[in-house]
């Protein structure tokens, strides 16, 4: 049986089940949670089609301005800005040649046959987690349109985490760091259902720092080979920083108990030891904490193995930007197009330096 808690994980413990505290906002973010209703939305209205490019153009996520891409004219002045009878009401033109260039040229729109205004609603029903179903309504074209801007907010989020792989080492000194299976695990107090007759073909390793909120995931699906011990010891110990107190089932206690440089390791056998009545407490607060989580190892059952990863980085994402999955994601489409348009030169960024 796993020892008694300590006093100083007791302390941990009880931060991580009652108070909980809400951080700052990342830094470089715009700190408006409600940025699309406030400054987007507006913008989509029929009729502001030019103050939308406007707002596009000042914040990077279309071209502020445009040579001509004809290689037989010969004039160096810029393209000039024009209305036009397209999708998008304006168009660049070469004054010299009568070359016409569309707004979203060399864009994250660029492939989206759409009116801008619906291509934002999109991405930001990716970042609520929106069904598909929300955009096309009966008409299938949309829905497939809708996919695919779902693919690519998709392709720009994992663009991101693979950049900023450091912060994906969870925990630290006297942070509670919670590690648990799907299914097999205490992320939920009820059994969990598929539709597949509760058959759960895809196991996932789920490992959360409570020092953030919502709390930050890290996710990976096991292969169900009998080399899956070793590899969930070596998945902790690659993502979970020393110092740290490890929050696990009595499954896995076993395994990570004797890990080096980890502050304590606890079974939820012994956090429920702490529970009052055996009202279950710490266990409701868990599943809490999972909530998330849990939902989408369940939606992913019936995906396949790369859809499923797909998935997982969508979670990841979402789980470490929060409130702010808008605005953060605008902010990375900004510097993905940057980045996979060396010939263009680098793109403003929306948000403050400083």
């Amino acid at each position: 049986m796993p020892p008694d808690i300590s006093n100083r994980t007791r302390v941990s413990v009880d931060k991580l089940l009652y108070s909980r505290d809400v951080p700052s906002i990342m830094p470089g973010v715009c700190s408006d949670p409600n940025f699309f209703e406030t400054t987007v939305e507006p913008l989509l209205a029929a009729g502001r089609e030019g103050d939308l490019c406007e707002w596009l153009k000042k914040n990077g996520l279309i071209a502020k301005e445009q040579k001509c891409p004809n290689p037989k004219c010969l004039t160096t002045d810029k393209m000039q800005w024009h209305r036009a009878r397209v999708v998008d009401k304006f168009n660049w033109m070469c004054l010299a040649c009568k070359k016409r260039v569309p707004v979203r040229n060399a864009s994250f729109f660029a492939d989206f046959k759409c009116e801008l205004s619906y291509a934002l609603r999109v991405i930001d029903g990716w970042c609520k987690n929106m069904p598909l179903s929300d955009f096309g309504g009966e008409c299938k074209n949309k829905v497939n349109l809708a996919k695919r801007i779902y693919s690519a907010c998709t392709q720009v989020s994992e663009w991101q985490l693979k950049k900023i792989v450091g912060d994906f080492k969870l925990g630290g000194t006297d942070v509670v760091v919670i590690v648990d299976v799907f299914p097999d695990g205490n992320m939920s107090l009820e059994v969990p259902t598929t539709s597949h007759n509760n058959n759960f073909s895809k196991r996932v390793l789920c490992i959360a720092d409570t020092a953030h909120v919502p709390v930050r995931v890290w996710a990976s699906l096991l292969d169900g080979s009998n080399k899956e011990n070793s590899k969930i010891v070596e998945m902790v110990k690659n993502h979970v920083m020393l110092g740290s107190t490890i929050v696990t089932n009595e499954m896995l206690y076993p395994l990570l108990h004797n890990l080096p440089g980890i502050g304590e390791v606890i079974s939820t056998e012994a956090l429920m030891n702490l529970d009052i009545n055996h009202d279950h407490k710490s266990l409701k607060n868990l599943e809490t904490i999972w909530a998330t989580t849990v939902e989408a190892c369940i939606h992913l059952q019936d995906l396949s193995t790369t859809l499923a990863e797909q998935h997982l980085i969508e979670l990841q994402w979402r789980q470490m930007y929060g409130f702010m999955a808008f605005p953060s994601l605008i902010q990375h489409i900004v510097e993905y197009t940057a980045y996979n348009n060396p010939k263009c030169p680098p793109l403003p960024s929306i948000w403050p330096t400083n």
